[in-house]
């Protein structure tokens, strides 16, 4: 099978960036920007700051701040009217992970207006048609996935994951800016998950050359970057952003596995965020997944900056990157559980079985039962 890179036609990282979104708004002529966020980089002062740039430019513009924590049907939904009534040309995503789901759908349904409802993208490339103009503007982390073009919808009404991968998905160029960029409350939290992308990268059955270096990378950098980022070190939100973009490559020209499924199926059925969930259940996912490694694990400690030996056997490599996630969770202060989530044992084989559907898990490294799921899921639910 052949390898693939698949990413947007630009990125642009750093302090001052986001002039390269008007610059590419400008040349190509557009007038009228569909602003997608959320009330979060409302908030944080993210939207004036594009609202402001977008009207010096004299372009007429209309902000849709309505998306969920995670992306929904509806949200799609919305946005898509919201744009047509509008007569969008362009569309500004601003925000991250269900920010960008949520434009890259409504991108793609625009494009083709043939595909009436969001459920029909699941699968692959099920859009014939290019998508409207995207650009992603990122003002915070979490979610590597956006870089790339699958897109992940919670359908409420069954309340699962819907998994979306579509090429017309791609964004015309991704922003990085740190001047827009905002710290959010739990940034331990999302750059464990971000690095948890980035090892189920490393390890998925379509890892590759590429990948692997990308994915490796981001580990590096968001250990040596995390605990300075959040302190509020400009220099360390710009390496954790580009950290962030690293893992997205990887995670996006390979696959995820067995944490990320879990963490999309508890998030679609009980509102529980997916990069808590995929943080908290790393290092039991290793643990789990480790006899099926290779070599790999040896990378992650490495990475993570643990001491290990160049005559290391695997047991020993294998227990030190695992280690090294513990150590780095406790460092910043991570919970061990979620709390208040009380799930009977229907929730738990109903998760289970959503779980063991997802394309993550087929591409997991070691087979893993409906019973292991459960268990797993117990252990963070403490």
């Amino acid at each position: 099978m052949p390898n693939q890179i698949a990413t947007s036609a630009f990125s642009f990282f750093g302090s001052g960036a986001i002039k390269n979104l008007m610059d590419s708004i400008k040349n190509r002529e557009f007038q009228r920007v569909l602003v997608i966020t959320d009330g979060s980089a409302v908030e944080s002062g993210a939207v004036k700051k594009i609202s402001a740039l977008i009207a010096k430019n004299k372009l007429v513009y209309q902000v849709y701040d309505r998306v969920n924590m995670a992306a929904t049907v509806n949200n799609v939904r919305s946005a898509v009217d919201t744009a047509r009534s509008f007569r969008a040309d362009v569309i500004v995503a601003l925000g991250s992970g269900s920010v960008m789901d949520t434009a890259k759908a409504a991108a793609v349904l625009l494009g083709n207006p043939d595909i009436s409802d969001p459920r029909k993208l699941e699968g692959s490339n099920k859009s014939k048609k290019p998508a409207l103009p995207l650009y992603l503007v990122y003002s915070s982390v979490g979610n590597a996935r956006g870089f790339g073009y699958d897109v992940m919808l919670d359908d409420e009404a069954q309340r699962r994951k819907i998994e979306c991968f579509d090429v017309n998905a791609l964004a015309d160029a991704v922003i990085c800016d740190s001047d827009i960029f905002a710290s959010s409350k739990d940034f331990a939290v999302s750059s464990l998950a971000l690095i948890a992308s980035s090892v189920e990268s490393l390890v998925c059955k379509e890892s590759w050359l590429m990948t692997d270096i990308n994915a490796v990378e981001a580990i590096k950098i968001i250990c040596e970057n995390v605990k300075d980022a959040v302190k509020g070190t400009a220099s360390a939100k710009d390496q954790i952003l580009y950290g962030q973009y690293l893992a997205g490559l990887a995670v996006s020209n390979s696959s995820a596995g067995l944490a990320t499924a879990m963490a999309n199926a508890l998030e679609a059925a009980n509102g529980i965020p997916a990069k808590l969930t995929s943080a908290l259940l790393l290092s039991s996912v290793m643990q789990h997944n480790a006899p099926s490694s290779g070599t790999k694990y040896k990378d992650i400690a490495l990475a993570m900056g643990a001491k290990v030996s160049a005559t290391a056997k695997p047991e020993a490599y294998r227990k030190a990157a695992v280690a090294a996630v513990d150590k780095l969770a406790k460092e910043l202060k991570l919970p061990k559980a979620i709390e208040g989530l009380e799930l009977t044992k229907d929730d738990l084989d109903f998760l289970a079985e959503n779980v063991l559907k997802s394309t993550f898990v087929a591409s997991n490294p070691k087979t893993v039962t409906k019973k292991k799921v459960i268990d797993l899921y117990k252990e963070i639910l403490k």
